[in-house]
């Protein structure tokens, strides 16, 4: 029997999605008004990425993989020149276009907005925000 949690897109139109856990597999959620959502998710490159409260705890999943937010060791960053965000998870990384690609006006050496713009530099701050992780475990329980 497979498990499940209710999360929500929230970059772009949001939606609610039903994420199957064992498999990391998500599809829109019935609609129903009453599904109570227990975190946030993405899509980036066709890849499903998840943070969620589960059993009083609070994970990062990545398709299949899982991880309890407190114990996984994250990394985020930019290649300036190939315009490119490598985001890694206890050595499972993905590079992908870096949300300011083609922007003119982008400036590097300006403090980013990172996390506004791009879902996987929000799970690195989550991780690096141990009240941020409380309250999420509060309001997703």
């Amino acid at each position: 029997m497979s498990r499940h949690t209710f999360v929500s897109r929230v970059q772009g139109q949001p939606v609610t999605y039903r994420l199957d856990i064992d498999s990391g597999r998500c599809a829109p959620a019935d609609g129903s008004p009453d599904v109570t959502t227990h975190g946030t998710m993405a899509i980036i490159q066709g890849q499903t990425f998840a943070l969620y409260v589960d059993q009083g705890t609070l994970w990062l999943q990545w398709n299949e993989r899982r991880w309890p937010m407190a114990d996984v060791a994250l990394m985020y960053g930019h290649d300036l020149e190939a315009e490119t965000t490598t985001f890694t998870a206890d050595g499972r990384s993905i590079t992908y276009p870096a949300w300011w690609r083609g922007d003119p006006t982008y400036e590097p050496l300006i403090p980013e907005e990172d996390e506004v713009h791009d879902w996987l530099a929000y799970a690195a701050v989550v991780k690096s925000d141990r009240k941020m992780q409380a309250s999420m475990l509060q309001s997703w329980a």
